[in-house]
């Protein structure tokens, strides 16, 4: 937390709360703050050395990327999520990128080919190197590239608002055990066809890929509530 606290203050009061959201963003990734954990405004306004205005601000962008959940009287809680949540939002996003993935691989053009190729390079580099973070950021450029070569305005935009949903859990799924290289497969195969101009090829790939991912993160999620019920149910004696 120390390197944030540099941050803030060699930057402007008005970008605070961007980079309060960011460290948020990743405690709450990071599992520091847990699903369903209020976060304590006061005691972070004191560890960041700074107001709890910009704080406020960060949570309400928070509350917008549905990772937290605001209460009056209550307080800002880390947002907790369902598996059938999960297996509709996975739905519905396997089918916009299987329709962008279809339309994309009609529009190839040299540039395209080019950005693809690197977006899935730094997701090579960053699968053997292990970062999860790293690995997501470019995982999530690589899809974006998708979308951008579908030339679908109307389509961007619910994929947009469909990510914004499941950002949280996308990058936790990839922290399961076996992820990182499973996703880096799928991604070859979905570049591939691609690059090739299949179209049906290239949907399908989209498709398998966003809804196996959404599998793996409903098993996690229900194994994690057993877990918590058998703890639950056998404290531990003192």
């Amino acid at each position: 937390m120390e390197s944030y606290i540099k941050k803030l203050r060699d930057i402007k009061s008005s970008s605070l709360s961007s980079v309060i959201y960011r460290q948020l963003e990743e405690m709450i990734l990071a599992g520091k703050i847990k699903s369903g954990e209020r976060i304590n405004e006061s005691q972070l306004a004191t560890a960041l050395q700074v107001s709890r205005a910009p704080i406020r601000e960060a949570c309400r962008q928070l509350e917008k990327h549905g990772m937290v959940e605001v209460y009056a009287n209550r307080g800002t809680f880390v947002r907790s999520i369902e598996a059938e949540e999960v297996e509709e939002l996975y739905d519905v996003r396997a089918a916009l990128e299987a329709l962008a993935g279809e339309r994309a691989a009609e529009r190839m053009t040299s540039k395209a080919r080019k950005e693809l190729k690197t977006r899935f390079a730094a997701m090579e580099k960053f699968a053997k190197e292990g970062s999860v973070v790293d690995y997501y950021e470019a995982n999530t450029e690589f899809h974006l590239e998708i979308i951008r070569i579908s030339e679908n305005k109307s389509l961007a935009g619910i994929y947009d608002s469909i990510c914004k949903q499941v950002s949280l859990f996308r990058k936790s799924s990839l922290s399961l055990p076996g992820r990182l290289r499973i996703s880096l497969g799928q991604h070859q195969e979905i570049l591939a066809a691609l690059l090739s101009g299949d179209g049906k090829e290239a949907g399908t790939s989209l498709r398998h890929h966003v809804l196996d991912a959404g599998h793996a993160l409903v098993s996690a999620l229900v194994k994690t509530k057993l877990r918590n019920r058998k703890t639950l149910s056998n404290p531990t004696r003192r």
